[in-house]
């Protein structure tokens, strides 16, 4: 008896460690985060400044919630000047909110 208490106490840890390890290794850091929007950004325009706070928020857009990142991205298109403001999902890296907020 002793014998399967011993195997499911491993089973057990075994599974606790796995997901804890996928639920790290799942979710991206704010320096990712931003790294990923100013690769987006790029492929139409030079960055010229950006920011992204490091703590985490909750977020709700169409019926569903999103744990992420906000931040900002100025670049030059077309040769304006264009302000952004984002907001990152931390698990997936998507851009799950992009609003221009100035163009000059």
């Amino acid at each position: 008896m002793l014998k399967y208490a011993q195997l499911f106490t491993g089973i057990a840890i075994g599974f606790a460690s796995a997901y804890i390890f996928k639920k790290r290794k799942s979710s991206i850091s704010s320096t990712e985060a931003l790294h990923n929007v100013k690769q987006a950004f790029k492929q139409n325009g030079t960055v010229d400044g950006s920011w992204i706070q490091t703590t985490t928020k909750l977020t709700h857009k169409n019926g569903l919630s999103f744990e992420g990142y906000n931040g900002g991205i100025m670049r030059t298109y077309q040769e304006k000047q264009e302000h952004y403001e984002f907001f990152v999902d931390k698990d997936s890296g998507a851009i799950i909110d992009l609003t221009l907020i100035s163009q000059s």
